[in-house]
């Protein structure tokens, strides 16, 4: 069975057809990335529990459930968090985070399947290079060692490092000074991260073709 995105929601709610959901649970088990999400989601679903109606939930509730799961609104329960990381008020951090969805406001990265949206910080972070960081499914960040502290984190999708630990929503990277990795975006939705680094980052190996879409 393929990852559980097209059917999370339904899993969660116990929609789906009985032989599906036993088998959707037995991936569930098995797969970190596919329970991550689960998690993720389930939080929202949690709403779910306070209708009135013991039945079927009112019209537009599962329309509305999935549209916060995966509509433009979807990064906006992370607004306390990109406020403090980029020292920025939180009306400002959701505006930031709004504007994730809208594809003029990326420019290319170090390589393909990486885009950049810079961000301006608040005063504790001034001086700090400061951006979100979108990768395709399989895009690669090359390998760098870093000449200042480095924060990445993660808001959609999944990162593994080439030490073979990953990183999920609501999770964060963190590498000293001094410190060299690579990561690649695994499969699902492009991995969208908000990244602050402390000084500059070498790259080791030779960059390819800017990203882009």
């Amino acid at each position: 069975m393929n990852h559980l995105d097209d059917i999370l929601p339904d899993l969660l709610l116990c929609t789906l057809p009985a032989a599906e959901q036993r088998a959707a649970e037995q991936h569930l088990a098995t797969c970190e990335r596919c329970r991550a999400e689960a998690s993720r989601l389930s939080a929202t679903l949690e709403g779910l529990d306070t209708l009135t109606v013991p039945e079927d939930p009112p019209p537009g509730v599962l329309d509305r459930i999935l549209h916060e799961m995966e509509g433009p609104g979807r990064f906006q329960r992370f607004g306390k968090e990109i406020a403090a990381f980029f020292d920025v008020p939180e009306e400002q951090a959701q505006r930031l985070l709004m504007s994730l969805d809208t594809p003029e406001a990326w420019v290319p990265g170090p390589t393909r399947g990486i885009r950049l949206l810079p961000v301006e910080t608040g005063p504790a972070k001034a001086g700090m290079l400061a951006a979100f960081v979108r990768m395709q499914p399989g895009a690669r960040f090359p390998q760098h060692t870093h000449l200042g502290r480095e924060w990445n984190f993660l808001l959609e999708g999944g990162i593994r490092e080439n030490s073979g630990r990953e990183f999920w929503p609501g999770e964060v990277l963190e590498r000293e000074e001094g410190s060299a990795h690579s990561f690649t975006a695994l499969e699902g939705p492009d991995c969208t991260a908000a990244t602050l680094l402390e000084g500059v980052a070498s790259f080791d190996e030779e960059l390819g073709e800017p990203g882009g879409s």
